[in-house]
């Protein structure tokens, strides 16, 4: 009997998709809890803002982040398109016996105008925007800042890449086999994952199309976007300068009325 194919477009908030990355790559993606208090030491030594401050927190993923921002007394706002990840951001939130304002939702929803002192997108993947739609979004953080306000994040999307054929490779996973198909031209990164699940004939092949953005094409819309002090590195903690083709991380401002 010839096996069931289920074949999905990616997008964040699909619900196959999030299930497949809670079951086999959440502390790949998400990383714990004990991460992110780690890293909000790098993030406010860029951006010394001060609590009670408020915090935005873009594409929160299980709201680690955010609740460490929230334990340190600051009033947070986060928000990601995934509602599993919304709803175990939450858990997190009561077991840790603080108050976050979590939001089932995406950039393109946010309205809120110069509330916020820091804006943290924490493993940024801006991939399934277009440059117009990239703009825009920046163009929206910004203008939820306060003025003066920052923006920081760590860019964890498809890097800028030269093309390359398509390669194959196979892993085993706890039920599963996973075979990733991977390929990119001058603009696009594509890759094809499917899940096999032989005890159960059936295949969940997820596949994805998004456009690679490197430190080259970030920082120039993010100047477009109006913000100013336009910095970047290798990462948060600044080890070296970033590069094309690697993730990188950057910070900015909003400029002061």
């Amino acid at each position: 009997m010839d096996a069931e194919i289920i074949e999905v477009p990616w997008s964040w908030d699909h619900p196959l998709v999030q299930e497949i990355l809670m079951k086999y790559y959440k502390d790949w993606l998400f990383n714990t809890p004990e991460i992110a208090e780690r890293m909000l030491d790098e993030i406010l030594a860029i951006a010394p803002v001060k609590p009670p401050s408020r915090i935005l927190d873009i594409g929160c993923g299980l709201g680690y982040h955010a609740v460490a921002f929230a334990k340190r007394g600051f009033g947070v706002t986060a928000f990601d398109p995934g509602d599993r990840y919304i709803e175990k951001a939450k858990e997190h939130m009561a077991d840790s016996d603080v108050a976050v304002d979590f939001r089932k939702m995406s950039s393109d929803d946010l309205s809120e105008e110069k509330m916020f002192s820091l804006a943290w997108a924490g493993w940024y993947c801006p991939g399934h925007l277009g440059e117009r739609e990239l703009l825009e979004t920046f163009i929206r953080v910004g203008n939820s800042l306060e003025p003066g306000g920052w923006f920081v994040s760590n860019v964890a999307g498809k890097p800028k890449v030269p093309p390359f054929e398509k390669v194959r490779g196979w892993r085993e996973l706890s039920d599963c086999f996973a075979l990733s198909e991977k390929w990119a031209d001058e603009t696009h990164f594509h890759e094809n994952s499917s899940f096999v699940y032989p005890a159960e004939n059936r295949v969940v092949k997820i596949v994805e199309s998004g456009r690679m953005y490197g430190v080259n094409e970030i920082v120039p819309l993010l100047k477009e976007a109006g913000f100013v002090d336009v910095e970047t590195a290798d990462t948060l903690a600044g080890g070296g300068p970033a590069k094309e083709g690697k993730y990188f991380a950057f910070w900015c401002r909003r400029p002061g009325d």
